[in-house]
């Protein structure tokens, strides 16, 4: 999956005999219902980077009933029927009866490789971003603003976002997928002052932003924008 694919949330399609279903974007809501089935898979992170289908393959094998639960939420789309026990117990069954093992293991290897946010992090350069940030605030003389909160995902997050664009907490917790809020915040435009002295201490690079900033509302950029490297 591209960047292009993560950005309009398009889900991954695969069949099971004659029904075709699609793997959906991973939302906070949906993220927190799969933590624990996912801890119970004790998956080998190293091994999964190594040999993802190997790993997968393993998973699928051992713990064929989580496995089969995991598919089935990550193919429902909408609230309601996540949190419907009834409906997701019955795709999960009919998952783990009438899927071999083999082909659950490769859904399992998409599943598991779904989350590209790290990727897209350093492809995008945010990480460096980010390191650039921290450089500036260090230096910086004013240290009476005491912050408080943003210890969870609540306030680094929800809030944060609820906030910056008027989203209702529902949409935060279930409308927008995981990773599109977590590059939404990583790359929100953010400036800070600094003054003489305060710039006398930080290295040149700071002040070089490694790549241009295109204004997005300007209708000149659309083919600049249409013609960037997604991938």
């Amino acid at each position: 999956m591209d960047l292009a694919d993560t950005i309009i949330d398009r889900p991954i399609g695969f069949s099971v005999g004659s029904r075709h279903f699609y793997l959906y974007p991973v939302t906070i809501g949906k993220m927190f219902l799969l933590g624990r089935l996912t801890e119970e898979l004790r998956i080998n992170h190293e091994i999964l980077k190594a040999s993802p289908y190997l790993e997968a393959l393993r998973v699928a094998t051992e713990h064929r009933e989580v496995c089969s639960r995991i598919i089935a939420y990550h193919t429902i789309r909408t609230k309601a029927r996540v949190l419907d026990n009834e409906f997701v117990d019955k795709r999960a069954k009919w998952f783990a009866k009438n899927t071999y093992t083999d082909a659950l293991a490769k859904v399992m290897m998409m599943v598991l490789q779904a989350d590209k946010t790290k990727t897209f992090m350093e492809h995008l350069k945010l990480d460096k971003e980010r390191e650039r940030m921290e450089r500036v605030t260090n230096v910086k003389k004013d240290k009476n603003n005491i912050n408080f909160g943003g210890l969870s995902i609540y306030g680094t997050h929800i809030d944060a976002a609820c906030q910056r664009y008027g989203w209702t907490f529902d949409y935060v917790v279930w409308g927008i997928s995981y990773t599109n809020l977590q590059l939404l915040m990583a790359d929100k435009l953010t400036s800070i002052y600094v003054s003489d002295e305060e710039r006398k201490k930080l290295p040149a690079s700071v002040f070089t932003r490694q790549t241009d900033v295109i204004n997005a509302d300007d209708p000149k950029n659309q083919e600049k924008i249409k013609k960037m490297n997604w991938r």
